[in-house]
């Protein structure tokens, strides 16, 4: 036995107090006066007739001992320790968007908050609590709290996401526990069916994993993808795409909206009917619609019916404008494959020979000097430079000597995985084909830059800014003739990617499922960005000094960008984000986990710690005590 407040036992002192107050009370003598002498002997005689008369006093003070002793005790609160006669609980909650899906008004997660809520109710006093909520990472939210209340208080802040999630890790995390003996018992609170039977664990370990089922037989349709076909010279437009039901066979109604991309509305434009078949992909289509207008917004099927899951039963798909005209000034006297490549990336080009071009050039996106240095960088627009010779101190690197490289020499792809520009210069790009090259310029990079191709272990495509951060500028270290680069694929993309970060697109992919992560590219003259999320909520991008911002999508449904430029020009940039499939489909086959316990585990302590039977006894104490008084007095 032990106490929670053993201070409040000095309430003990009061008992040898009271005893020495009885011991020195004052013993005054009776006199009898001749008016009250035949009611004093008649007490007299009533007293002779009561055997307790001799000891009131003595019960009185037994009883006020017994009074104190015990509500000290009570104050003290103790508790007696139950060997092995509670759990270390661990609860393991789905929190997939799956288990958003609605039934009866409830969702599935709120079903399994109050399942835990339950069990935890219902454990014995002494056991301890822990969460482990399977979200796209496993989140151990509390760790064997021992107090029901405040793990209540983490049950009402957990939450639901919108990712696809997969329960293994979060079952390592539970068997972690189990290993080391933090854990006696595990629930798993999921919307996936348990299967029937559960491999045997391994010989001299068992099984422990309850269970708790919170998914119901829900109906849930969804529209997994979205098109629109529009042949030419003709005046309308199909909208098509593909649409399920998970649950059953049922009819749904789907109607069909365009946005012209001119007015912010969407025109419903059709509405029809189709059968669909429990899990079999159904191809729904708008028909042919008569549409003049030479814009293109976006199209957008949605499900009319009402079912578990509401985020999967529309579709969008936005056509945004994503031409950026770009113009080129090039200073070359052998401009051929510059030429040409420009072009055929839609690039607006001027070329002039290194004796025309002058340094007050001005209104270029991008200007690129081909065996060229120029004694000034341009202050607008982004500079592109192909075999520089001369250093320039502007540009963050320094130029050595030429190098002759030995037959076989090739470029090298960077392959640096943590990188987010990397991956955008080099998007679409195969990287299977090796590239020769026969010469290149030594550069000893003083400033921070990217590098996209190297040459034994030497940059040779990299780019990065100016030492006044003012322009972007992307450096070749050769002559695109030493290099047979312009001759193979992978130059399209790669020049189309080095373009695009000299003059950016703020988006290039307008289609994600939650979680994946979009790049915003951050033009020079980009002011403020500021996303409005499908709940209609806004944030604004914090993007300061960054050429590229990596945004999570964590919901599904339409997002809004709005960029604000330096001139208060404004472009809105629309894109969809769509629910993982795994996460619409909730009639998966049947899960199978087991968690082994370890030989000769040991159950965790009860508690026993009820006063109630206490405050009873002292309440009966002192209630003998006030008629005892009573007694003597009257």
């Amino acid at each position: 036995m032990s106490f929670l407040f053993p201070l409040a036992l000095l309430g003990l002192l009061a008992i040898p107090a009271l005893i020495i107050i009885y011991i020195l009370r004052n013993k005054y003598k009776e006199e009898t006066a001749p008016s009250t002498y035949i009611w004093e002997v008649a007490a007299k005689l009533l007293k002779r007739k009561n055997p307790l008369s001799k000891f009131e006093h003595l019960l009185a003070l037994i009883v006020q001992c017994l009074a104190i002793a015990v509500f000290s005790i009570a104050l003290a609160h103790p508790v007696f320790s139950l060997k092995e006669a509670a759990d270390d609980m661990v609860f393991i909650l789905d929190a997939s968007a799956s288990m958003g899906m609605v039934s009866d008004g409830t969702t599935r997660f709120e079903k399994g908050i109050e399942a835990i809520r339950e069990k935890a109710a219902a454990a014995e006093n002494g056991s301890t609590f822990t969460l482990i909520l399977a979200d796209k990472e496993v989140r151990t939210v509390c760790k064997n709290v021992d107090d029901l209340s405040r793990f209540e208080l983490y049950l009402d802040a957990a939450k639901p996401g919108e990712y696809a999630v997969t329960l293994n890790d979060s079952v390592v995390e539970a068997q972690k526990m189990f290993s080391e003996r933090k854990a006696t018992k595990c629930f798993l609170v999921t919307d996936h069916k348990p299967a029937e039977s559960v491999e045997a664990p391994a010989k001299g370990k068992k099984e422990t994993l309850e269970y708790i089922y919170c998914g119901d037989d829900e109906e849930n349709f969804a529209i997994t993808d979205l098109t629109y076909k529009r042949p030419k010279n003709t005046a309308y437009i199909e909208i098509t795409g593909t649409a399920l039901s998970y649950s059953s066979d049922h009819k749904i109604n789907v109607s069909f909206y365009i946005n012209n991309g001119i007015e912010d509305e969407w025109k419903e434009v059709a509405t029809k009917e189709f059968e669909l078949t429990k899990g079999v992909p159904f191809a729904i289509s708008s028909g042919n619609i008569t549409y003049t207008s030479t814009r293109m917004g976006g199209i957008k099927a949605v499900i009319k019916e009402t079912d578990g899951m509401m985020k999967d039963n529309s579709y969008t798909v936005f056509s945004n404008d994503t031409t950026v005209n770009t113009s080129a000034l090039i200073v070359s006297s052998q401009p051929t494959f510059l030429e040409n490549i420009f072009k055929a990336l839609k690039v607006n080009i001027k070329v002039v020979s290194p004796s025309q071009y002058r340094n007050d050039a001005f209104g270029y996106n991008i200007y690129v000097f081909d065996n060229y240095t120029p004694t000034e960088v341009p202050e607008d627009g982004a500079s592109m430079f192909f075999g520089l010779s001369r250093s320039i101190d502007i540009l963050g690197f320094k130029v050595n000597e030429q190098i002759t490289t030995e037959p076989g020499t090739i470029l090298d792809w960077s392959t640096d995985d943590t990188d987010p520009l990397l991956s955008t210069l080099t998007r679409g790009i195969g990287m299977n084909r090796a590239i020769n090259i026969e010469k290149y310029w030594n550069y000893a990079l003083l400033s921070d830059f990217t590098t996209v191709l190297t040459v034994n272990r030497k940059p040779a495509v990299f780019v990065g800014r100016t030492t006044d951060g003012l322009s972007r500028e992307v450096i070749f270290s050769f002559d695109l003739h030493n290099t047979d680069l312009p001759l193979i694929y992978d130059f399209v993309p790669l020049m189309r990617n080095l373009v695009d970060y000299c003059n950016p697109k703020t988006l290039t992919d307008f289609d994600y499922v939650v979680g994946e992560k979009a790049t915003l590219n951050i033009a020079d003259d980009v002011e403020r960005l500021v996303l409005t999320k499908p709940d209609g909520t806004n944030e604004t991008i914090n993007y300061e000094g960054k050429e590229q911002y990596i945004y999570e999508t964590k919901t599904a449904g339409e997002y809004t960008l709005t960029v604000t430029y330096t001139d208060e020009r404004t472009k809105v940039i629309n894109f969809f984000v769509q629910l993982d499939e795994s996460e619409e489909n909730t009639q998966l086959s049947p899960i199978s986990f087991a968690i082994a316990e370890p030989e000769n585990m040991k159950r965790a302590d009860g508690i026993l710690d009820n006063l109630l039977p206490i405050i009873i006894a002292a309440a009966a104490f002192f209630a003998a005590d006030w008629i005892l008084y009573t007694y003597e007095q009257y």
